[in-house]
């Protein structure tokens, strides 16, 4: 019995229409070359299954002739896509079932898609600037007199480095300790100086007569006080008084250090005359204000000594502190700028010349009662 072959409507339409216009029909058939592969693959499949299972049953001949027909016609479809004329036996004879035929089967790792190597960037190379090139150069030059001077580098001398600065920390800090132990030691000593002071003003205000002044009373003070440092002033209070005084041990070591602000000191007296507190001034205000009330001082200390309180007086009083600048009359008075001899001293000595000019303005009314000083 015959099988019936199924054909499509569109494929009769297209025939009848072909051979209405007298056009030759094409009739897709299935090549040699086609055939070959066909029963290669029958082949090999058949092989297979024998290795894979012996006992397995055998497809019957007609079955395995439509199969083969059915893999023609979709080969044959495959095929027709991308050649145009079929090749015939007769133009194309071949001799071997497989000669000239390279046959690869299908794999699925054909369908994934393969990863090309992708080209990683290479890293460009960075383009120096004169500033950099001279940064390296510098460090190179550095790392270079390390060497040169026994420092080396790396670690070790970090390490000693690190150690080294940790040492100047320590001397440091034992120099402030010593400093320290040092002022301790020359305030005690002056606290006993101080005491004795008072006790030597204690026995002079016996003898004074009846009633004291406060002027002779201060008069007396500042001459008990006289070996022991430099009498600033006195604040008078109820239960006694305070004395800001610059001992000579410190001053020395002012003038040696170049230090320009007093040592003052501010000890605070009850109404008995005995010493409550002895210690140092740290306020730079009352500092500053302490330094004008001692340029102030000494010039009216020699003013006062004159016989004619004048302005020409006045003038030499001024020249014996310091280096006259400027004088001249205004309305409340006179107006007189100099600089001291101790900061001319330090200015040409210690800093050659070289400024600032350190100056100070004191005025004083017509008739020379009041008087102020101020720094420039």
């Amino acid at each position: 019995m015959e099988e019936k072959k199924t054909v499509s409507i569109g494929k009769l339409t297209a025939m009848a229409r072909a051979r209405a216009l007298g056009l030759p029909v094409r009739v897709q058939t299935v090549s040699a070359f086609e055939r070959q592969a066909l029963e290669w693959k029958r082949r090999e499949e058949m092989e297979r299954a024998e290795v894979q299972s012996p006992k397995s049953k055998v497809l019957s001949p007609r079955s395995q002739v439509r199969s083969d027909e059915q893999h023609a016609e979709c080969r044959g479809q495959e095929a027709g896509s991308k050649i145009q004329d079929p090749v015939s036996s007769t133009q194309h004879p071949v001799s071997g079932v497989n000669e000239g035929f390279d046959w690869q089967p299908y794999r699925p790792e054909q369908d994934k898609p393969q990863n090309k190597p992708q080209n990683k960037p290479q890293n460009k190379p960075k383009n120096l600037n004169t500033a950099s090139i001279q940064s390296m150069a510098r460090k190179i030059m550095r790392r270079e007199w390390a060497m040169a001077l026994g420092r080396g580098g790396g670690v070790e001398s970090e390490k000693a480095a690190i150690e080294r600065k940790a040492e100047q920390s320590r001397q440091k800090k034992a120099t402030e300790r010593e400093q320290q132990g040092l002022e301790q030691q020359r305030a005690l000593k002056q606290r006993v100086a101080l005491e004795e002071a008072l006790q030597a003003f204690g026995r002079n205000l016996l003898k004074a007569p009846k009633p004291v002044p406060p002027e002779t009373a201060e008069t007396l003070l500042e001459e008990a006080f006289a070996d022991l440092g430099k009498f600033i002033s006195t604040t008078w209070q109820e239960d006694g008084c305070c004395i800001l005084i610059e001992p000579w041990e410190e001053k020395r070591r002012r003038l040696k250090n170049g230090e320009s602000l007093p040592a003052v000191f501010q000890a605070t007296i009850d109404d008995d005359l005995k010493l409550i507190s002895y210690q140092r001034v740290e306020d730079p205000y009352i500092l500053r204000k302490t330094e004008k009330d001692i340029i102030l001082k000494r010039i009216l200390s020699s003013f006062r000594k004159s016989s004619v309180q004048d302005i020409h007086a006045f003038e030499d009083a001024v020249a014996e502190g310091g280096r006259i600048i400027q004088l001249k009359q205004v309305n409340e008075g006179w107006k007189v700028k100099f600089e001291p001899w101790e900061e001319m001293r330090k200015r040409n000595i210690e800093r050659k010349g070289r400024p600032p000019i350190v100056t100070y303005v004191i005025k004083a009314d017509k008739n020379f009662n009041h008087f102020s000083c101020g720094r420039i």
